[in-house]
């Protein structure tokens, strides 16, 4: 289900290194932020399906991060620290103390180091394929020169990026299996419209996390000190962040719950958005 277009609310929030985007829908509750991924991705392509459900009772909010969707002009860094800043930016200029956060990906390393470092903010978290937790790739040294020869990877999205109908070979590196998703050709116009404006595939976070023996963001070594209520949501065929890894991280979460979301791939709230939007909802009524 998505929510009416009237019913979500776009502004802009002017910060020190740049302007960021974002939608909130939802009047009433407690607040959830919802933390896209790094690279071809933005709030509305992750979570266009998860805003209906869950603002008829919560306040939600839903940011491009910075180098993303209308988010996109920010001098400077774009790494772990400065995703961490600017959520806890956003969240004092939205007045709000406490909220669940909900992040893919990239976004998810931001929400879990962010509730390492600030736990008085940090009502619960829902991590799906969720980057930052694991000592390193399964390519470490070749995605290592990639964030650092910009080329390829630069051509790779020019490429990608000169026809509509290429950015279903994007779509099978974060879905299962795209050809059984209800709007895909939705989905399609949407990565492009986003790939037409990139600079390449990665994003920067990727530049500051990936080292050439391990991976210098790694929370997994700290997620003994959550303290807040989380639950991991992972892709049963993820093949960007295996399921072994939400896995490992779950054994070292206290109290942490994993759901795995069957014939899924990495983006799994957009591939299966009826399942997945049935756990967060079950997760945020848990908490009240």
């Amino acid at each position: 289900m998505t929510v009416p277009a009237q019913d979500v609310h776009t502004e802009h929030l002017g910060f020190p290194a740049g302007t960021v985007r974002y939608h909130r829908a939802g009047d009433t509750g407690p607040a959830v932020v919802l933390l896209h991924g790094g690279g071809v991705d933005n709030a509305l392509i992750s979570w266009r399906h998860t805003i209906a459900p869950l603002s008829v009772d919560h306040r939600v909010y839903l940011p491009d991060l910075p180098g993303h969707g209308g988010s996109k002009q920010w001098s400077g860094a774009l790494g772990q620290r400065t995703l961490e800043e600017v959520l806890r930016w956003l969240l004092d200029s939205w007045g709000i103390s406490r909220a669940v956060l909900v992040g893919s990906s990239v976004g998810g390393s931001a929400a879990a180091g962010f509730a390492l470092r600030h736990p008085e903010r940090v009502r619960g978290l829902v991590l799906t394929g969720c980057e930052g937790l694991r000592h390193s790739l399964p390519h470490q040294l070749g995605t290592y020169l990639r964030t650092r020869a910009r080329f390829p990877d630069w051509t790779a999205s020019r490429l990608l990026a000169l026809r509509r109908e290429f950015c279903g070979l994007l779509a099978r590196r974060l879905l299962h299996d795209p050809n059984r998703l209800f709007d895909r050709e939705q989905l399609l116009t949407e990565l492009h419209a986003e790939l037409r404006e990139r600079a390449g595939l990665l994003c920067g976070w990727y530049s500051e996390a990936v080292g050439s023996g391990h991976m210098r963001v790694n929370h997994l070594p700290g997620v003994h000190g959550l303290r807040c209520p989380t639950v991991l949501v992972h892709g049963e065929h993820d093949s960007w962040i295996p399921l072994a890894t939400a896995e490992k991280a779950a054994r070292a979460i206290p109290g942490c719950d994993l759901r795995v979301i069957r014939e899924a791939g990495h983006w799994c709230h957009r591939e299966k958005p009826g399942e997945f939007n049935g756990v967060l909802r079950e997760f945020v009524n848990r908490l009240g």
